[in-house]
Protein backbone atom coordinates (compact mmCIF):
# COMPACT_ATOMS: atom_id res chain seq x y z
CA UNK A 1 0.00 0.00 0.00
CA UNK A 2 2.65 2.10 0.62
CA UNK A 3 4.73 1.42 -2.51
CA UNK A 4 1.83 2.15 -4.25
CA UNK A 5 1.47 5.60 -2.82
CA UNK A 6 5.01 6.30 -3.64
CA UNK A 7 4.66 5.76 -7.09
CA UNK A 8 1.51 8.12 -7.95
CA UNK A 9 3.70 10.88 -6.28
CA UNK A 10 6.41 9.95 -8.63
CA UNK A 11 4.49 10.01 -11.80
CA UNK A 12 2.38 13.30 -10.72
CA UNK A 13 5.85 15.19 -9.90
CA UNK A 14 7.15 14.21 -13.83
CA UNK A 15 4.12 15.29 -15.12
CA UNK A 16 4.27 18.94 -12.97
CA UNK A 17 8.10 18.98 -14.20
CA UNK A 18 6.82 18.53 -17.66
CA UNK A 19 4.31 21.16 -18.05
CA UNK A 20 6.59 23.72 -16.50
CA UNK A 21 9.60 23.02 -19.09
CA UNK A 22 6.83 23.33 -21.85
CA UNK A 23 5.32 26.40 -20.68
CA UNK A 24 8.81 28.13 -20.55
CA UNK A 25 9.88 26.90 -24.00
CA UNK A 26 6.96 28.45 -25.32
CA UNK A 27 7.45 31.79 -24.12
CA UNK A 28 11.24 31.79 -25.02
CA UNK A 29 9.96 31.00 -29.40
CA UNK A 30 11.11 33.91 -31.58
CA UNK A 31 8.73 36.31 -32.26
CA UNK A 32 9.53 35.68 -36.20
CA UNK A 33 7.47 32.25 -35.38
CA UNK A 34 4.49 34.27 -34.22
CA UNK A 35 2.23 34.19 -37.52
CA UNK A 36 0.86 38.05 -37.04
CA UNK A 37 3.85 39.64 -35.91
CA UNK A 38 4.45 43.10 -37.36
CA UNK A 39 7.39 44.28 -39.61
CA UNK A 40 10.02 46.74 -38.10
CA UNK A 41 9.35 50.28 -39.64
CA UNK A 42 11.73 51.61 -43.03
CA UNK A 43 14.44 53.88 -41.90
CA UNK A 44 14.59 57.33 -44.28
CA UNK A 45 17.60 58.28 -45.74
CA UNK A 46 19.29 61.56 -43.96
CA UNK A 47 19.65 64.81 -46.77
CA UNK A 48 21.47 67.72 -45.67
CA UNK A 49 19.80 70.82 -46.30
CA UNK A 50 22.10 71.79 -49.13
CA UNK A 51 21.46 68.57 -50.79
CA UNK A 52 17.96 69.90 -51.44
CA UNK A 53 16.76 72.90 -53.48
CA UNK A 54 13.25 74.21 -53.50
CA UNK A 55 11.89 75.16 -56.53
CA UNK A 56 10.81 79.34 -56.93
CA UNK A 57 10.28 81.64 -60.10
CA UNK A 58 13.52 83.76 -59.86
CA UNK A 59 15.55 86.40 -62.50
CA UNK A 60 17.96 85.37 -64.01
CA UNK A 61 20.68 86.91 -65.87
CA UNK A 62 23.45 86.64 -68.75
CA UNK A 63 26.56 88.12 -67.92
CA UNK A 64 30.18 88.78 -69.66
CA UNK A 65 32.64 89.51 -66.72
CA UNK A 66 35.60 91.61 -68.28
CA UNK A 67 39.40 92.94 -66.60
CA UNK A 68 41.21 96.15 -67.65
CA UNK A 69 43.08 99.33 -67.19
CA UNK A 70 41.94 102.44 -67.13
CA UNK A 71 42.44 105.28 -70.02
CA UNK A 72 41.84 108.21 -70.96
CA UNK A 73 39.26 107.97 -73.98
CA UNK A 74 40.86 111.29 -75.52
CA UNK A 75 45.10 111.04 -74.98
CA UNK A 76 47.51 112.48 -77.42
CA UNK A 77 51.35 113.15 -77.79
CA UNK A 78 52.06 116.58 -78.70
CA UNK A 79 54.94 116.31 -80.47
CA UNK A 80 57.30 118.91 -82.67
CA UNK A 81 55.99 120.55 -85.86
CA UNK A 82 59.40 122.63 -86.80
CA UNK A 83 62.84 121.49 -86.78
CA UNK A 84 64.23 123.92 -83.92
CA UNK A 85 65.30 124.45 -80.57
CA UNK A 86 63.24 124.75 -77.15
CA UNK A 87 63.27 128.21 -76.18
CA UNK A 88 60.89 127.36 -73.35
CA UNK A 89 58.36 124.96 -72.04
CA UNK A 90 55.73 126.03 -69.88
CA UNK A 91 53.76 123.00 -68.46
CA UNK A 92 55.09 120.15 -66.39
CA UNK A 93 53.33 116.50 -65.16
CA UNK A 94 50.29 116.62 -63.70
CA UNK A 95 49.66 120.36 -65.11
CA UNK A 96 46.10 120.85 -66.14
CA UNK A 97 45.79 123.09 -69.01
CA UNK A 98 43.02 124.78 -71.19
CA UNK A 99 42.22 124.27 -75.16
CA UNK A 100 44.30 126.75 -77.22
CA UNK A 101 46.84 127.37 -74.20
CA UNK A 102 50.38 127.52 -74.82
CA UNK A 103 52.57 124.50 -73.62
CA UNK A 104 56.32 125.25 -75.18
CA UNK A 105 57.95 127.59 -77.91
CA UNK A 106 60.58 127.20 -80.03
CA UNK A 107 63.42 129.85 -81.06
CA UNK A 108 62.22 131.56 -84.43
CA UNK A 109 65.47 133.67 -85.06
CA UNK A 110 66.46 130.49 -87.97
CA UNK A 111 62.84 130.17 -88.32
CA UNK A 112 61.74 134.11 -89.17
CA UNK A 113 65.36 133.87 -91.47
CA UNK A 114 64.30 131.41 -93.47
CA UNK A 115 60.69 133.01 -93.99
CA UNK A 116 62.72 136.19 -95.44
CA UNK A 117 64.76 134.33 -97.85
CA UNK A 118 61.50 132.07 -98.93
CA UNK A 119 59.57 135.80 -99.51
CA UNK A 120 62.32 137.27 -101.09
CA UNK A 121 63.26 134.37 -103.49
CA UNK A 122 58.74 134.80 -104.33
CA UNK A 123 59.41 138.56 -105.33
CA UNK A 124 62.26 137.26 -107.51
CA UNK A 125 60.55 134.79 -109.25
CA UNK A 126 57.27 137.39 -109.75
CA UNK A 127 59.70 140.01 -111.01
CA UNK A 128 60.84 137.63 -113.72
CA UNK A 129 57.37 135.93 -114.63
CA UNK A 130 56.47 139.39 -115.27
CA UNK A 131 59.52 140.03 -117.59
CA UNK A 132 58.92 136.92 -119.31
CA UNK A 133 55.02 137.47 -119.42
CA UNK A 134 55.85 141.15 -121.02
CA UNK A 135 58.38 139.44 -123.82
CA UNK A 136 55.33 136.83 -124.54
CA UNK A 137 52.95 139.55 -125.04
CA UNK A 138 55.57 141.19 -127.23
CA UNK A 139 56.70 138.05 -129.65
CA UNK A 140 52.66 137.30 -129.73
CA UNK A 141 52.12 141.03 -131.23
CA UNK A 142 54.80 140.58 -133.81
CA UNK A 143 53.96 136.98 -134.68
CA UNK A 144 50.32 138.31 -135.78
CA UNK A 145 51.88 141.85 -137.61
CA UNK A 146 53.61 138.51 -139.49
CA UNK A 147 57.02 140.88 -138.46
CA UNK A 148 58.03 138.10 -136.19
CA UNK A 149 58.88 134.10 -136.44
CA UNK A 150 56.64 131.68 -135.00
CA UNK A 151 59.58 129.90 -133.39
CA UNK A 152 59.95 133.27 -131.14
CA UNK A 153 56.85 132.83 -129.99
CA UNK A 154 56.76 129.85 -128.84
CA UNK A 155 59.95 130.04 -126.98
CA UNK A 156 58.55 133.53 -125.41
CA UNK A 157 55.24 131.25 -124.51
CA UNK A 158 57.46 128.51 -122.83
CA UNK A 159 59.53 130.87 -121.11
CA UNK A 160 55.96 132.70 -119.32
CA UNK A 161 54.64 129.19 -118.65
CA UNK A 162 58.20 128.37 -116.90
CA UNK A 163 58.37 131.24 -114.99
CA UNK A 164 54.67 131.27 -113.97
CA UNK A 165 55.33 128.15 -112.40
CA UNK A 166 58.27 128.84 -110.48
CA UNK A 167 56.35 131.39 -108.64
CA UNK A 168 53.71 129.38 -107.67
CA UNK A 169 56.74 126.70 -106.19
CA UNK A 170 58.17 129.97 -104.26
CA UNK A 171 54.60 131.01 -102.87
CA UNK A 172 53.94 127.36 -101.53
CA UNK A 173 57.65 127.92 -99.97
CA UNK A 174 56.85 130.73 -98.28
CA UNK A 175 53.39 129.67 -97.37
CA UNK A 176 55.34 126.18 -95.23
CA UNK A 177 57.74 128.81 -93.83
CA UNK A 178 55.61 131.10 -92.77
CA UNK A 179 53.85 127.88 -91.06
CA UNK A 180 56.71 126.55 -89.57
CA UNK A 181 57.02 129.91 -87.67
CA UNK A 182 53.28 129.79 -86.45
CA UNK A 183 53.89 126.31 -85.16
CA UNK A 184 57.01 128.06 -83.28
CA UNK A 185 54.73 128.39 -80.61
CA UNK A 186 52.76 124.88 -79.38
CA UNK A 187 49.51 125.29 -78.35
CA UNK A 188 47.00 122.35 -76.42
CA UNK A 189 44.90 120.55 -79.37
CA UNK A 190 42.17 120.16 -76.29
CA UNK A 191 41.89 120.69 -72.55
CA UNK A 192 43.31 118.31 -70.12
CA UNK A 193 45.83 116.99 -67.80
CA UNK A 194 50.16 117.11 -68.79
CA UNK A 195 50.91 113.01 -68.17
CA UNK A 196 54.78 112.76 -69.12
CA UNK A 197 57.29 115.65 -70.52
CA UNK A 198 59.74 114.19 -73.00
CA UNK A 199 61.99 117.39 -73.55
CA UNK A 200 63.25 120.60 -72.03
CA UNK A 201 64.13 123.88 -72.82
CA UNK A 202 67.54 124.63 -74.99
CA UNK A 203 67.40 120.99 -76.86
CA UNK A 204 67.35 120.99 -80.67
CA UNK A 205 64.00 119.19 -81.48
CA UNK A 206 63.55 117.32 -84.72
CA UNK A 207 60.35 117.17 -86.61
CA UNK A 208 57.99 115.27 -85.24
CA UNK A 209 59.93 114.74 -82.15
CA UNK A 210 57.80 114.24 -78.28
CA UNK A 211 57.36 117.14 -76.26
CA UNK A 212 54.29 116.20 -74.34
CA UNK A 213 51.60 113.57 -73.64
CA UNK A 214 48.57 115.24 -72.54
CA UNK A 215 45.40 113.15 -71.02
CA UNK A 216 41.73 114.10 -71.17
CA UNK A 217 40.66 112.29 -68.02
CA UNK A 218 37.18 114.07 -68.17
CA UNK A 219 36.33 110.72 -69.93
CA UNK A 220 37.93 107.08 -68.78
CA UNK A 221 37.24 103.89 -70.28
CA UNK A 222 38.49 100.48 -69.25
CA UNK A 223 40.91 98.75 -72.18
CA UNK A 224 39.30 95.04 -71.86
CA UNK A 225 40.12 91.92 -73.59
CA UNK A 226 37.72 89.40 -73.78
CA UNK A 227 37.40 85.82 -74.57
CA UNK A 228 36.29 85.02 -78.45
CA UNK A 229 33.16 83.04 -77.64
CA UNK A 230 32.16 85.70 -75.19
CA UNK A 231 32.26 88.26 -77.57
CA UNK A 232 29.44 87.46 -79.50
CA UNK A 233 26.76 88.49 -77.20
CA UNK A 234 28.18 92.00 -76.92
CA UNK A 235 26.75 95.14 -78.12
CA UNK A 236 27.90 99.22 -78.27
CA UNK A 237 25.51 100.61 -76.46
CA UNK A 238 25.10 98.08 -73.46
CA UNK A 239 25.54 99.50 -69.58
CA UNK A 240 27.84 98.03 -67.73
CA UNK A 241 29.13 97.86 -63.89
CA UNK A 242 33.06 98.59 -62.72
CA UNK A 243 34.75 98.19 -59.98
CA UNK A 244 38.33 100.53 -60.63
CA UNK A 245 41.24 99.66 -58.50
CA UNK A 246 41.76 101.77 -55.18
CA UNK A 247 37.65 102.66 -54.92
CA UNK A 248 36.88 100.27 -52.70
CA UNK A 249 33.49 98.15 -53.20
CA UNK A 250 32.40 101.46 -55.28
CA UNK A 251 30.42 100.49 -58.82
CA UNK A 252 30.84 102.80 -61.57
CA UNK A 253 28.39 102.97 -64.19
CA UNK A 254 29.61 102.41 -67.92
CA UNK A 255 28.78 101.19 -71.24
CA UNK A 256 30.11 99.70 -73.89
CA UNK A 257 31.16 102.09 -76.77
CA UNK A 258 33.90 100.22 -79.01
CA UNK A 259 34.28 96.59 -79.62
CA UNK A 260 37.28 95.26 -82.23
CA UNK A 261 36.33 94.26 -85.51
CA UNK A 262 39.49 91.40 -85.13
CA UNK A 263 41.00 89.30 -82.39
CA UNK A 264 44.78 89.39 -81.06
CA UNK A 265 46.94 87.09 -82.46
CA UNK A 266 48.42 85.73 -79.49
CA UNK A 267 45.91 85.62 -76.93
CA UNK A 268 42.36 85.17 -78.93
CA UNK A 269 40.67 87.81 -77.46
CA UNK A 270 38.67 90.73 -78.81
CA UNK A 271 39.52 94.20 -77.21
CA UNK A 272 36.73 95.84 -75.90
CA UNK A 273 36.59 99.45 -74.48
CA UNK A 274 33.63 100.06 -71.99
CA UNK A 275 33.66 103.99 -71.19
CA UNK A 276 33.00 104.78 -67.17
CA UNK A 277 30.26 107.38 -66.97
CA UNK A 278 29.90 109.90 -64.27
CA UNK A 279 33.42 109.44 -61.77
CA UNK A 280 35.61 112.48 -60.40
CA UNK A 281 38.33 113.65 -60.93
CA UNK A 282 40.32 111.09 -58.64
CA UNK A 283 40.04 108.65 -61.54
CA UNK A 284 43.09 108.18 -63.65
CA UNK A 285 44.59 106.15 -66.65
CA UNK A 286 46.77 102.53 -65.81
CA UNK A 287 44.39 101.75 -62.99
CA UNK A 288 43.09 98.25 -62.53
CA UNK A 289 39.31 97.56 -63.04
CA UNK A 290 37.08 94.51 -63.37
CA UNK A 291 33.55 94.71 -64.77
CA UNK A 292 30.21 92.72 -66.00
CA UNK A 293 27.80 93.33 -69.12
CA UNK A 294 24.51 91.98 -68.76
CA UNK A 295 23.28 90.48 -72.34
CA UNK A 296 20.34 88.97 -71.31
CA UNK A 297 17.95 89.07 -68.35
CA UNK A 298 14.61 87.42 -67.78
CA UNK A 299 11.74 86.86 -64.78
CA UNK A 300 9.41 84.69 -63.61
CA UNK A 301 11.91 82.14 -64.65
CA UNK A 302 11.93 77.82 -63.61
CA UNK A 303 14.85 77.20 -63.30
CA UNK A 304 17.44 74.84 -61.50
CA UNK A 305 20.42 74.04 -60.73
CA UNK A 306 22.27 71.54 -63.71
CA UNK A 307 23.37 69.15 -60.80
CA UNK A 308 19.36 68.26 -60.13
CA UNK A 309 19.01 67.06 -63.33
CA UNK A 310 18.81 63.43 -63.99
CA UNK A 311 18.56 60.63 -67.29
CA UNK A 312 17.52 57.60 -67.82
CA UNK A 313 16.40 55.28 -70.11
CA UNK A 314 12.79 57.23 -70.13
CA UNK A 315 14.50 60.62 -70.37
CA UNK A 316 15.37 63.63 -68.14
CA UNK A 317 13.86 63.91 -64.99
CA UNK A 318 13.74 65.12 -61.51
CA UNK A 319 13.62 63.17 -58.58
CA UNK A 320 11.10 65.55 -56.08
CA UNK A 321 10.34 64.65 -52.42
CA UNK A 322 6.59 64.22 -52.06
CA UNK A 323 4.79 62.84 -48.59
CA UNK A 324 8.68 62.20 -47.23
CA UNK A 325 9.44 60.01 -50.14
CA UNK A 326 11.01 60.55 -53.92
CA UNK A 327 8.98 60.92 -56.92
CA UNK A 328 10.51 61.20 -60.79
CA UNK A 329 8.73 63.67 -62.65
CA UNK A 330 9.68 64.03 -66.21
CA UNK A 331 10.98 67.53 -67.34
CA UNK A 332 12.01 69.31 -70.01
CA UNK A 333 15.38 71.14 -70.74
CA UNK A 334 15.37 74.67 -71.65
CA UNK A 335 18.05 77.91 -71.78
CA UNK A 336 20.79 77.45 -69.90
CA UNK A 337 21.84 80.45 -68.12
CA UNK A 338 25.00 81.29 -65.73
CA UNK A 339 27.56 79.22 -68.03
CA UNK A 340 25.55 76.07 -67.67
CA UNK A 341 25.15 76.89 -63.87
CA UNK A 342 21.02 77.10 -63.86
CA UNK A 343 18.69 75.45 -66.82
CA UNK A 344 15.10 76.56 -67.26
CA UNK A 345 12.78 73.57 -67.00
CA UNK A 346 9.31 72.64 -67.08
CA UNK A 347 7.01 70.02 -65.91
CA UNK A 348 6.96 70.65 -62.43
CA UNK A 349 5.94 73.70 -60.23
CA UNK A 350 6.86 75.99 -57.66
CA UNK A 351 7.65 75.18 -54.14
CA UNK A 352 8.21 71.69 -55.09
CA UNK A 353 11.86 70.02 -53.20
CA UNK A 354 13.99 67.95 -55.43
CA UNK A 355 17.53 66.50 -55.25
CA UNK A 356 20.15 68.53 -55.84
CA UNK A 357 23.34 66.70 -54.95
CA UNK A 358 25.34 63.46 -57.30
CA UNK A 359 23.66 61.17 -55.04
CA UNK A 360 23.36 58.19 -57.82
CA UNK A 361 21.84 55.76 -55.68
CA UNK A 362 18.53 57.13 -54.95
CA UNK A 363 15.66 55.47 -56.41
CA UNK A 364 11.95 56.56 -56.96
CA UNK A 365 10.06 55.58 -53.89
CA UNK A 366 12.72 55.74 -51.51
CA UNK A 367 11.86 57.45 -48.17
CA UNK A 368 13.98 60.65 -46.89
CA UNK A 369 13.85 63.29 -44.55
CA UNK A 370 16.25 66.35 -44.68
CA UNK A 371 18.28 67.53 -41.93
CA UNK A 372 20.58 70.49 -40.86
CA UNK A 373 24.14 70.16 -40.65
Amino acid sequence: MRFRRLLIAGVALVIAVGGVGLLVGAQRQPAALTPNAPTPAERPLELLDIEVHTIAPRTLKEKVRFTGSTQPVDQTVVKSRVAARLAEVLVREGDRVAQGQVLARFEITELQARLNEKMSNLEAARAESRWAEKDHSDKALLYEQRAGSRAAFEQARSVAEAKKSMVAVAEAQVAVANENLSNAVVVAPFAGIIGERFANQGESIAVDGKLLSLLDTRRVEVAAQVPAADVVPLRVGQPALVVVEGFGERLFAAKVTRISPTTQPGSRSVPVFVEIGDHDDALRGGLFGTGEVTVAEARGVIAIPAGGIRRDDEGDHVLAIRDGRLVRVPITQGRRWARGDFIEISGIGADERIIVAPLPGLKPGQAVKTVSP
